[in-house]
């Protein structure tokens, strides 16, 4: 026989029809947007990871003064690689923009088409995908390299630069002003004259080494090359950022997005379960009357988990087919619109669906059981009676000699102080990705603040090898890349003792002690007195130095010592250097001893970047805060007022109006409200401090912590504001419930 307890279910959401609803769109919303980056960003890994035996891509490259012999080529080849070559002309277009040209490669770090089709024709140029984007460049546009109006035929993607950094040595990528890009073989032999770099590329005969074993590989080529005294520059692939940079960051957030996830479930749970706890009470007669005719305890919490687990599972399914639609669009976007990445194929995700579906079912499921399940310990006669107290009625609590609708209103919150509770809670949830997004810009501008008032010169030179100038502003510096226990990159300069530039450092004289940058102690916790241990590339050797001073150079991570503890250190001849500082531009350095120029632009690109990167983001963000602020209120704030449905009733019988009414409920619940948006402003400072301290160890780089004034202000008005829209849908639905209402009540 049909159980008949399920003829209630249509009816117990059709009573909550608006409140399940919105807990069904929410949830549709989140669970759909974590699938869809799971599902997009797995993917895309995937694809990424394919790519380097899909496009054949390279094991590393290496730059030469000339064309490389054939005796060096063929001693390079017996090592157990394949040479390709790989030449190239940086053009400079208008704006100051860049264009790095090549040959189509057909046999190695192949292209990948978008739009159009590769040159074939002499005056055709494909350029990135992600670069003609940025400048809304499109096929057939014309653009002028090298004197010549060339068409756009295609937008690309190069298997090789998959974020565009112009130099390995560059502190971020830059799409917006520079691109590579392909032309014909006479084109490219036309424009580049004999002035382009000759570069190689080369790929391994054994595609089945290991990590070290390729490293090793690698050091054996560049010291064939070394011999040759041509060598102006070596970059293996794993020290590539062009090509690894990408894959490095895809899928990197995927922790921090189940965590918001299974934190919204659980915020949601609990709304779910006191939803569940108040229709419990609400049929309380109800179910006296099932237990005393025979239904078990067991029976009925069975029967009051069917809506929220039906609600929540109906809800993870749609999620998950639009997270592999529509949603894994929008993420799949977000990536494209930061990289120059080929086209990938959607692959199925089943740790997808049992995060986002079969997990959340479970959370939810397990709080409303005990919830539910403790709501219906109380016996029949009890329920019989609406006395759901398990112990013995307390007295109600003494409150001040107040004014009496004061007492009223503090009655009412101790009466609803679980829905208020979860109120809070949720407030602080929502507050906390508010923040996120409405900080995130402030922290970027001061980064691009600190950064710029804190550059150590105009003109920092990093050169490929050690190259005198005659330019007396020139100072010369040492420095290497070490790196800390979770493979971040430190950088170790070594200066002169009477630094013209970093005179505020003083450098110690004893070896193995150093400065270390404020950048560096903040975000590894550090103080003068402790003694860290760095290692190179490789772990193969590792170097522990004594902090003995701090540096203000916020945005930075790097210690300092003198050029000859440095050379002493990393075992380097006497008067080693590897660049120099200066306030002016240094004209007598050949432009292929140079690996890269610092100056103010290239220090700002990296916000730049990360801003037009990520803006999509912190919109999205705020968006996202501002829904569930407006859900979670809207949603608690009507419980309160169905649950007193009957003594608002009373009230208005009583010759109270509904506006009466609303001052004693809404303002009850306006107090907690905005209480605990003016509380929780503050409080979230130092929450999120924690956080941003964990979230940014994850990440390479240092933003310092510093949030202005106006953002505080900014999430008090948002709060604010989110509740008057709240606070005016409940005006109307207190002026709703009727007279009659009192006279249902079974007590």
């Amino acid at each position: 026989m049909r159980n008949p307890l399920t003829k209630r279910i249509p009816r117990e959401i059709k009573n909550d029809l608006g409140k399940y609803i919105a807990l069904f769109l929410f949830l549709i919303l989140s669970i759909g947007f974590i699938s869809g980056f799971l599902v997009a960003g797995d993917s895309m890994k995937s694809a990424f990871d394919n790519s380097f035996e899909k496009y054949n891509v390279e094991d590393g490259h290496f730059c030469l003064a000339a064309e490389i012999d054939d005796k060096t080529k063929e001693n390079v080849e017996n090592l157990g690689v394949k040479l390709y070559k790989n030449f190239y002309k940086n053009e400079e277009i208008k704006n100051g923009h860049t264009l790095r040209l090549y040959r189509n490669r057909d046999d190695f770090n192949k292209i990948s088409v978008f739009e159009g089709n590769l040159p074939e024709n002499n005056g055709e140029i494909a350029i990135d995908r992600l670069y003609a984007a940025n400048n809304d460049i499109k096929i057939g546009d014309k653009i002028k390299v090298a004197d010549k109006d060339m068409t756009v035929s295609a937008t690309v993607a190069f298997s090789d630069y998959t974020s565009l950094f112009k130099n390995n040595t560059d502190m971020m990528f830059d799409a917006k002003k520079f691109s590579v890009a392909v032309v014909t073989d006479s084109d490219f032999n036309k424009i580049a004259d004999d002035s382009y770099t000759y570069c190689y590329s080369w790929i391994d005969n054994d595609k089945n080494l290991s990590d070290s074993r390729k490293n090793d590989l690698g050091d054996d080529v560049k010291e064939e090359l070394v011999k040759t005294g041509m060598l102006t520059d070596f970059v293996k692939r794993a020290d590539n950022q062009a090509i690894m940079f990408s894959g490095d960051d895809i899928g990197s957030d995927k922790a921090m997005m189940l965590t918001l996830l299974y934190v919204l479930i659980i915020v949601f749970g609990f709304i779910f379960a006191i939803t569940s706890r108040d229709t419990v009470e609400q049929e309380a007669s109800v179910i006296g009357t099932l237990r005393a005719s025979g239904y078990t305890r067991g029976e009925l919490t069975r029967h009051y988990l069917v809506v929220p687990t039906l609600v929540t599972f109906t809800a993870a399914v749609i999620g998950n087919i639009l997270g592999y639609t529509a949603m894994k669009n929008v993420v799949m976007n977000m990536y494209y619109h930061s990289y120059s990445l080929p086209p990938y194929q959607t692959l199925w995700n089943g740790d997808a669906f049992i995060l986002t579906t079969v997990i959340p079912c479970i959370i939810i499921t397990l709080i409303n059981l005990f919830v539910i399940a403790k709501a219906l310990r109380l016996p029949p006669l009890q329920f019989l009676r609406h006395d759901f107290h398990m112990k013995k009625k307390k007295k109600a609590a003494k409150l001040p000699n107040f004014r009496f609708l004061t007492r009223f209103r503090l009655r009412i919150i101790l009466q609803n102080i679980p829905s208020y509770i979860i109120m809070v809670f949720g407030i602080m949830f929502a507050g906390l990705l508010l923040f996120f997004g409405l900080a995130l810009n402030p922290l970027l501008s001061n980064y691009k603040t600190e950064v710029v008032n804190n550059m150590i010169c105009d003109y920092q030179y990093v050169l490929k090898a050690p190259v005198e100038t005659s330019n007396d502003a020139a100072e010369k510096f040492c420095m290497t890349t070490l790196y800390e226990s979770n493979d971040e990159e430190i950088s170790a300069y070594g200066i002169e003792d009477d630094s013209e530039y970093l005179s505020k450092v003083n450098v110690p004289k004893k070896k193995n002690e150093v400065v270390a940058s404020q950048g560096y102690l903040e975000k590894y916790s550090l103080k003068v007195g402790d003694r860290v241990t760095l290692k190179d590339k490789y772990g193969e050797n590792k170097y522990t130095f004594k902090i003995v001073g701090s540096y203000y150079h916020p945005a930075s991570l790097c210690v300092f010592m003198t050029n000859d503890n440095f050379n002493d250190v990393f075992d380097k001849d006497d008067g080693y250097f590897t660049g120099y500082f200066s306030n002016e531009k240094l004209k007598d350095i050949d432009d292929k001893y140079i690996a890269t120029t610092i100056t103010q632009k290239d220090l700002t690109t990296v916000t730049d970047q990360l801003d037009d990167s990520m803006g999509m983001s912190f919109t999205l963000l705020v968006g996202f805060s501002v829904l569930i602020y407006i859900i979670l209120m809207y949603l608690l704030s009507k419980l309160v007022i169905e649950k007193n449905e009957q003594n608002i009733s009373m009230l208005k019988i009583l010759g109270y109006s509904n506006r009466e009414a609303s001052k004693l409920y809404n303002r009850a619940t306006t107090v907690v409200t905005i209480g605990a948006i003016l509380v929780s402003v503050p409080l979230i400072y130092y929450v999120f401090e924690g956080l941003y301290h964990y979230f940014m160890f994850e990440m390479k780089g240092w933003l310092p912590y510093v949030v202005p004034w106006y953002v505080f202000v900014e999430m008090a008005v948002i709060g604010i504001i989110c509740y008057t829209i709240i606070y005016f849908i409940l005006q109307k639905k207190i002026n709703k419930i009727k007279l009659s209402q009192a006279l249902k009540s079974d007590d």
